[in-house]
């Protein structure tokens, strides 16, 4: 592996750990929104729709662990890689390329999840 593969490694990671962080603060200011919501103007015909985004919101917290943790160890893998030479190269970018599809996923269904959240509530109005 390549120098400049390499470093190119490492910069996604550092990008994924900086999207990761960001997506867990939007989750948290979703959640919060969602707590504002029932204070000041939960109706019962709201309740079940709050309730069913809090689940999902809940679920994108496991979703952001695991993929923080994929990372994690996708970094340790390229570490070994670079430092003892035990993994062979080949398995490395495999790996490396299913994840960034995964990231890519992720970005795209947690915005767009973020969207129908904030038209949802916007419409209830």
């Amino acid at each position: 592996m390549n120098e400049f593969s390499i470093k190119q490694y490492w910069f996604e990671f550092e990008t994924w750990r900086r999207l990761l962080e960001n997506i867990q603060n939007e989750n948290v200011y979703l959640k919060n929104r969602l707590a504002q919501i029932i204070k000041e103007e939960a109706t019962n015909e709201l309740l079940d729709d709050i309730e069913h985004y809090h689940n999902i919101l809940l679920i994108e917290d496991s979703n952001i662990a695991l993929l923080r943790n994929d990372v994690a160890s996708q970094e340790n893998w390229l570490r070994r890689e670079v430092f003892e030479e035990n993994a062979t190269i080949k398995e490395i970018m495999k790996s490396h390329k299913k994840l960034r599809k995964e990231m890519e996923l992720f970005e795209q269904k947690f915005n767009k999840l973020k969207f129908e959240f904030n038209t949802f509530f916007s419409e209830k109005r």
